[in-house]
């Protein structure tokens, strides 16, 4: 049903990236049960079974792969602190019976999400967009490969308060991600999926999520599905449930409701004057949507000593590790760092 609705152009493909803590599962929860979307429970990398996109395999042998691998898109998901409650062998048989016995990965997604919106008892009546949510940029790349005509819908944050909300979400979830190594990677993250997403030639909108719960961002989101505005785009769901936000968020929304916490999240009082600069110099891309400073030429000669020097949060990590091996790696992911810094504020091309 669904593949031919899209064949003949009467539904078209979108998909939703990140670029770090921008709020790309609320954006998701918010289009649940939306009249005209077919969504999913959750982001998934779609390809994850597949070798390439012609490869086809057996449908049994998929779906039992799947909900083994992700079981808690239709469950308990720990992360996402909500129960879908959907019946797991009711959505097994319903898949078997509407798919094809071969199948490749595009053919997969699509039956999924049929499945999905089926078992929910949705309908599919003025269906006109679907819409997954790849989340991170390889998976995002791998949707583009099988639906290089889809739509993107990009979540943006100012990086600063990205970065802080990056790194103290992981850190209340997990210790194990307070690292020098995790700072440098999510301080590369944000400033390259912004790149990417940039210079991607699809058709695409950023929604900030400082701005993700007005009105006239919610219907700027429907011209571009192509649907009319619902009201129920105001609640975040997932399967029709109630999502007041994920393990990761120290602060939860209520009834689904916009977290205004989000707001300001203290990235201010978080970072040292020397720590913004950089960051302002690392994120210049990010001017046209927030008010981040130019750096001149004389900022550009003050950097060059500033790069060298440890952020605070980096300090904090190295004192509590000096007499430990992991300070021999943190002292070359910290190389590492001032090397980018350096390739960064020169202008010299990197990955």
């Amino acid at each position: 049903m669904i593949d031919k609705l899209i064949e003949s152009k009467k539904i078209k493909i979108f998909t939703i990236m990140t670029t770090g803590r921008t709020g790309s599962d609320y954006l998701a929860s918010c289009l649940d049960g939306v009249n005209g979307v077919i969504v999913f429970s959750g982001k998934f990398d779609h390809t994850y079974f597949f070798k390439d996109s012609i490869e086809r395999k057996n449908q049994k042998t998929l779906i039992y792969n799947f909900l083994k691998k992700k079981k808690n898109l239709l469950s308990y998901d720990k992360i996402e602190d909500i129960d879908k409650n959907i019946n797991i062998n009711n959505f097994k048989d319903l898949f078997l019976k509407i798919s094809k016995k071969k199948m490749n990965s595009k053919e997969f997604l699509l039956k999924l999400y049929e499945t999905y919106h089926t078992i929910l008892n949705r309908k599919f009546k003025n269906i006109r967009a679907l819409v997954h949510h790849s989340h991170g940029l390889k998976t995002t790349k791998s949707f583009i490969k099988d639906f290089p005509e889809c739509g993107l819908l990009i979540t943006i944050r100012d990086p600063r308060a990205n970065l802080k909300s990056g790194l103290e979400s992981w850190w209340y979830l997990d210790v194990k991600y307070k690292t020098i190594n995790h700072i440098f990677f999510y301080l590369k993250r944000i400033r390259n999926d912004f790149n990417f997403a940039l210079k991607v030639k699809n058709k695409k909108i950023f929604i900030k999520l400082e701005e993700s719960n007005l009105l006239k961002t919610k219907k700027k989101i429907c011209n571009f599905l192509n649907i009319k505005f619902d009201k129920k785009m105001m609640v975040a769901t997932i399967a029709s449930k109630i999502w007041n936000g994920d393990k990761l968020s120290k602060f939860k929304s209520s009834k689904g409701l916009f977290n205004s916490s989000v707001l300001d999240n203290g990235w201010k009082t978080f970072f040292k004057k020397k720590e913004v600069m950089i960051l302002d110099m690392l994120y210049q891309k990010y001017r046209r949507y927030y008010n981040i400073k130019k750096i001149s030429f004389f900022d550009k000669f003050k950097l060059f000593f500033y790069i060298f020097l440890p952020f605070n949060c980096e300090i904090l990590i190295l004192k509590n590790n000096i007499f430990n091996i992991k300070f021999l790696f943190d002292f070359y992911i910290m190389i590492k760092k001032i090397l980018y810094l350096q390739l960064v504020l020169f202008n010299i091309a990197i990955k």
